[in-house]
């Protein structure tokens, strides 16, 4: 009982914190933040039963998240309820890289062909979902600029996927994303003390001269991306998708790497230095 009222009072208020100050930075006032909140529970709570393959009962979601059944009813006929994606593109250009079946013969991406029903390209996103349109993959890298179409076909133009800057949603559904991912490794780390550790690391300096912020954020972006590079082919010897003659092994698992990078200028209070240079 006791780490339940402390998950509650202190580990919950810690998780909500970053939540909080975005709210203030985006003037969202704490009337919006419930009314969003609840409908998240009620959303959350149904997949949840969709995954045990339970009854999504108002009464079941009721006792699950505390909100009274009216609420529920509400909630549930709303037209206005938020999507959560996934990053499919990041996982065909993934599987474009890694896959010898569009690789050259030095390992590079090769050029693909795009057109009809059983082109190369078509077959690369079956070979990531079969439920994936192609068509809306395709039209999804070329805005972001992914892929270049040539005389001989589709051209792998950079080797990884990011969100525009402009994408709001599809920003923070990766976000989103990210930080279930982030939060459920913390959780495991001290909850579940059984199994090995997950990688949970954050380097900091915090009186960095401002002229060499472009020069840090440009190493962060090439260095992450030459990690995740190598994270790729790592992983990707132990694929099935890929490996088709890997052992048939019974289940799955789904492994996740994440990296961000943030600079940003500070105040004389926000940390306190000896000043020797003085």
């Amino acid at each position: 009982m006791a780490d339940s009222q402390r998950i509650r009072t202190t580990c919950l208020g810690l998780l909500l914190r970053p939540i909080a100050r975005f709210c203030l930075r985006r003037s969202i006032k704490m009337q919006d933040y419930l009314e969003v909140s609840k409908q998240v529970f009620v959303d959350v709570a149904k997949e949840e039963l969709q995954r045990r393959q339970e009854n999504e009962s108002v009464s079941r979601l009721s006792v699950m998240t505390g909100i009274h059944r009216r609420e529920i009813d509400r909630f549930l006929d709303s037209k206005n309820q938020p999507r959560y994606g996934h990053d499919l593109p990041s996982r065909v250009i993934g599987q474009w890289q890694s896959d010898k079946r569009f690789l050259s013969k030095s390992g590079k991406p090769r050029i693909l062909g795009v057109e009809g029903k059983q082109s190369e390209f078509v077959e690369l996103v079956a070979s990531v979902s079969k439920n994936l349109n192609p068509y809306t993959v395709l039209s999804e890298l070329e805005r972001a600029q992914v892929v270049e179409r040539t005389a001989n076909g589709l051209k792998l133009a950079r080797r990884t996927y990011e969100a525009a800057a402009a994408d709001v949603d599809q920003s923070f559904a990766l976000l989103s994303e990210d930080s279930e991912d982030l939060i459920r490794a913390v959780e495991e780390n001290v909850f579940d003390r059984n199994s090995k550790s997950n990688l949970h690391v954050k380097t900091q300096y915090d009186n960095i001269s401002l002229e060499y912020l472009d020069t840090i954020r440009s190493w962060f972006l090439e260095k992450g991306r030459t990690l995740h590079d190598e994270a790729r082919r790592f992983l990707s010897q132990f694929d099935r998708d890929i490996n088709q003659d890997l052992p048939k092994s019974k289940g799955r698992a789904r492994v996740a790497f994440g990296s961000f990078s943030l600079t940003e200028t500070l105040t004389d209070t926000d940390t306190a230095h000896d000043e020797d240079d003085k």
